[in-house]
């Protein structure tokens, strides 16, 4: 590839993959963007995308929630994650060029029945907001972390963490996805 040709894709690359904006002040805020009876918000489109080259990152579907996420068009990363009626699917839109995730969201199903996500936006690995811990321990009820950077923090290095604990409300119909507010933000050990 010419010099210029692959400053071109690298420049054509890094502008597709700067449409997402994410940031965790969300987790800052105690509301709840998850609805009952939502549906699985679409995948973010990207003009250029690494996914061509990061496919040992890519699942194939075996679920009926992975189906879900990916008629969305999410591509499905990540392990899905199974507790009784509960199930996790990760699907993201990009990867970077090391392939990690980029504009990559957690579905959380009841059921068989979208409850919502993790992040009221799609997140980007190594930026603020981004998760980087997640637990299912036990039907309905999950715990995750996510990194928060602080201007002066080194891309790879986040100074501090959120958690946040959410509950799956199953008295609705369908069951909804209830952050539990608020999420504690601690500093990390230096």
């Amino acid at each position: 590839m010419s010099g210029s040709l692959a400053l071109a894709s690298l420049v054509l690359a890094h502008s597709s993959l700067a449409q997402v904006e994410p940031s965790g002040v969300w987790l800052d805020e105690a509301a709840n963007w998850n609805q009952v009876g939502a549906s699985i918000p679409q995948a973010p489109a990207f003009e250029a995308t690494n996914l061509a080259d990061c496919q040992h990152t890519v699942r194939p579907a075996v679920l009926p929630e992975d189906e879900q996420v990916e008629a969305a068009g999410w591509t499905l990363t990540d392990s899905a994650q199974i507790y009784g009626d509960t199930v996790l699917i990760t699907g993201m839109a990009n990867a970077d060029g090391m392939c990690r995730p980029f504009a990559y969201q957690v579905f959380v199903f009841t059921d068989g029945d979208f409850s919502g996500t993790l992040s009221p936006i799609p997140m980007n690995s190594r930026e603020d907001g981004s998760l980087f811990d997640l637990d299912l321990y036990r039907d309905g009820f999950i715990s995750a972390a996510f990194n928060r950077y602080q201007p002066e923090d080194a891309q790879c290095c986040a100074s501090r963490e959120s958690r946040l604990f959410y509950e799956v409300d199953v008295s609705t119909n369908p069951p909804v996805l209830v952050p539990q507010w608020p999420a504690s933000t601690v500093d990390r050990p230096q």
